[in-house]
């Protein structure tokens, strides 16, 4: 999550557009797990060509991912030959929390290194023209501009600690900090008190709630504070792919098992060995595939697909659902063995209006993580926030905070009108006329001004409802027809 928030602070972006437009130099953060870019499967952003065309093969992504993976010093090069200059983001302890990468260039004016760029890129499959032009306008960085360029990456790199010395103090002050959520309800202490007992166990856990209140998170926690922390965590959504497509993906498959399968793959409990897989919306499972789990979980083993040989798995199963699992059985549609073996530790998460209290915790939380939006919220925000039912959760909640930033982005505060409609809705803000009377209340606004508002609106949905039938109309109203034509052209309505 760190490296998502640092890309998206103001300092790194401008640092990038200076040390792009003054040298030609990418910037790429480095966490220990490698750069962002890397780890979602993407390519890496660079301004030089010589990099963009090695990226294009496999070889040279593998090659460029594991360069970033190991830098340590201050000045490497990397398999281009390409010189890269690093600078360590250090917690108060000296711990290395990541690193400021500026690569792409040559420190010389030689024409040797270019070819050698030019010859390592040949060597990739890239095309002789291509790799030679790429490698002649590959950018100069020269030992004057060493000082400035360390500058730059000192000065990001130390707002990077700050801010993260700054997170790390916030998380602290919540009491639920150490398991990743966020709460003080009497629904959520029920469940930081049963969390440490399920995360010392190794045994199955079945973690129920509507979808988006953080099932996901608790089964990452028990992962983190379990003694299978630091080896994977896989997870995979059961209702998001066809029966084959997910037997495939849970258990894996040998060459030639299918059309299309031109080398084996490990699947997924293959892939999260040693540690945990989250399998969410497990409830959708088909009958088939009920039956492979139920085998693992009991047996310790799993066939992949076109398989001869049982694979043993060691692997710690958390699964969720939003389902009654307990209906699905007496339906029938829901394995009842698979229910006992599933059922061995439940935990319900609460939704979020049952969560009495932690709207604001939840708010104040997610707003600090979020760039560019106000840090306060207005009461009339709050009176929507508080009544809105939040049906999609603490995913909604939070989904709706992160749109804060581009409608709020210049203003002060969060007020009514940076919601969504639906939110403004419940607390009387959803009309014009509703904004008005609400605005009044609260001394911003005169009697008049709602009283109008209110009148061109009833007069509005009555021509919606009545299909124009102004008779009609003026008979619901109590006015006349005439009184009405009035209205109707003093409001822009005709």
């Amino acid at each position: 999550m760190t490296l998502e928030v640092w890309e998206g602070l103001r300092s790194v972006r401008l640092a990038r557009a200076i040390l792009e437009d003054a040298w030609g130099l990418a910037l790429v953060l480095v966490g220990p797990e490698g750069p962002l870019a890397h780890r979602r499967g993407g390519v890496m952003r660079s301004s030089s060509e010589a990099c963009r065309a090695s990226l294009f093969s496999r070889d040279g992504f593998e090659r460029c991912d594991a360069f970033y993976r190991d830098v340590h010093r201050d000045v490497m090069r990397c398999h281009l030959g390409l010189e890269a200059w690093i600078e360590p983001v250090r917690d108060d302890a000296g711990r290395v929390l990541a690193r400021l990468v500026v690569s792409g260039f040559l420190g010389t004016s030689d024409a040797a290194p270019r070819a050698e760029v030019a010859a390592a890129l040949k060597a990739l499959g890239v095309d002789e023209g291509v790799a030679s032009d790429a490698a002649r306008r590959l950018p100069l960085v020269d030992s004057v501009a060493r000082k400035p360029v360390r500058a730059v990456l000192r000065a990001v790199a130390s707002e990077l600690a700050a801010h993260a010395k700054e997170r790390a103090s916030r998380r602290e002050q919540r009491p639920s900090a150490r398991w990743g959520l966020v709460g003080r309800s009497p629904q959520m202490e029920s469940v930081f008190e049963v969390l440490p007992r399920l995360a010392a166990s190794d045994a199955t856990v079945l973690v129920l709630g509507e979808s988006g209140t953080g099932k996901e998170l608790v089964a990452r926690a028990l992962h983190e504070h379990g003694a299978r922390r630091g080896r994977p965590f896989v997870a995979q959504n059961c209702a998001a792919m066809p029966d084959d497509l997910l037997e495939s993906t849970l258990f894996g498959h040998i060459r030639g098992a299918f059309s299309g399968a031109s080398r084996s793959n490990e699947g997924l409990f293959g892939a999260a060995d040693g540690g945990t897989l989250f399998l969410d919306e497990v409830g959708d499972m088909s009958p088939a595939l009920q039956v492979k789990l139920l085998r693992v979980l009991q047996d310790g083993v799993y066939m992949p697909v076109g398989g001869t040989s049982p694979r043993r798995a060691n692997v710690r199963v958390v699964a969720a659902t939003y389902k009654d699992l307990a209906m699905l059985v007496e339906q029938g549609r829901f394995r009842q063995d698979l229910f006992y073996r599933l059922h061995v530790l439940p935990i319900k998460l609460p939704p979020l209006r049952e969560r009495a209290g932690d709207l604001r915790l939840l708010v104040e939380a997610f707003l600090a993580e979020t760039e560019d939006a106000p840090q306060r919220v207005s009461d009339g925000a709050w009176a929507c926030l508080e009544q809105y039912p939040w049906p999609g959760n603490v995913r909604e909640l939070r989904a709706e905070i992160s749109r804060w930033a581009i409608t709020a982005g210049d203003a002060d505060e969060v007020r009514p009108e940076h919601l969504a409609p639906e939110i403004r809705a419940v607390g009387g803000y959803g009309s014009a006329g509703g904004h008005a009377v609400a605005a009044a209340a609260r001394g911003e606004g005169t009697l008049a001004d709602a009283v109008e508002a209110l009148e061109r609106e009833l007069i509005a949905q009555g021509l919606d409802r009545t299909d124009g039938n102004r008779t009609r109309l003026a008979k619901e109203l109590g006015i006349s027809r005439t009184t009405l034509g009035e209205r109707l052209k003093r409001y822009g309505l005709e």
